[in-house]
């Protein structure tokens, strides 16, 4: 007779490009993004694992509603890994659909797509990202307050209604500062992201609940790679940070699933 399987431990995932995107390009085959590694890492010790990167290019916490009727009510997860208001720390004034237009991953070959994206679409983003930067300089983290408040309301709201479906446990990512490539093109980044964070610990503090927890990103960062950048492209996770991230997660999780025999592995 076939030894039954364990029942997998449902772990949603979502949020910006950092969920799916590795600084080293290109990707290779076996530097797993850290979803991938909290998979492997509960199957090797004997769980069930369905681990879904529902994680969008460029998403803002406002999108994070479109599509929770699928992924958290009618799938109902045992985990949601939310990383939510880093986007919206990246761009000035830049709107989010020309930065999708501009750097689409569906632009398909033609004589007059590509002479369009290289000569017209490429230069007139580059301008304005230019003219962001010069801006940014001078402007930086002020007038952000309003933006901190909204992607608060957002992920409280995304929560208090994610925890009526089952309770699952909720974790959230604090962010790493600006690489120094980004620096340069997004100069008030960082301070932007210093008020972002102190938002999500304020956040987290508030709920005190065991169930809901901010993941230390930069300080899993510097235990995995003390002393070279993490972020080597100037934004996202390098191959050993996505490594050292799904392997301290894959252990909150085991941990946290020690309460529900349902969730454990089969003998």
């Amino acid at each position: 007779m076939t030894a039954a399987r364990p029942l997998p431990i449902r772990v949603l995932v979502k949020g910006a490009s950092l969920m799916h995107d590795i600084s080293e390009f290109p990707q290779r085959r076996e530097d797993f993004i850290f979803a991938r590694v909290i998979e492997e890492s509960l199957l090797a010790s004997g769980h069930g694992a369905d681990v879904w990167t529902a994680a969008v290019a460029s998403e803002p916490a406002a999108h994070a509603f479109k599509t929770w009727e699928q992924q958290v009510k009618a799938w109902s997860p045992d985990v949601i890994i939310l990383s939510y208001g880093y986007y919206e720390v990246i761009h000035l004034f830049l709107p989010r659909w020309l930065e999708r237009h501009a750097n689409s991953f569906r632009a398909r070959p033609g004589r007059i797509r590509t002479f369009y994206r290289k000569q017209l679409l490429r230069k007139f983003w580059v301008s304005l990202a230019k003219l962001q930067a010069a801006l940014d300089r001078r402007v930086g983290a002020r007038f952000f307050d309003g933006r901190v408040r909204k992607v608060e309301t957002e992920l409280r709201s995304y929560i208090d209604k994610s925890r009526k479906v089952g309770e699952p446990l909720i974790m959230l990512f604090e962010f790493l500062p600006t690489g120094k490539r980004g620096q340069d093109w997004f100069p008030g980044m960082s301070a932007r992201t210093v008020k972002m964070n102190a938002m999500l610990h304020r956040l987290v503090a508030d709920y005190d609940n065991p169930e809901i927890i901010l993941v230390p990103i930069p300080e899993i960062a510097e235990r995995a790679t003390p002393g070279i950048e993490p972020n080597a492209d100037g934004f996202h996770y390098t191959g050993p940070v996505h490594q050292a991230i799904g392997e301290e997660i894959a252990d909150e999780i085991r941990a946290w699933a020690k309460q529900y025999p349902r969730l454990q592995p089969t003998d």
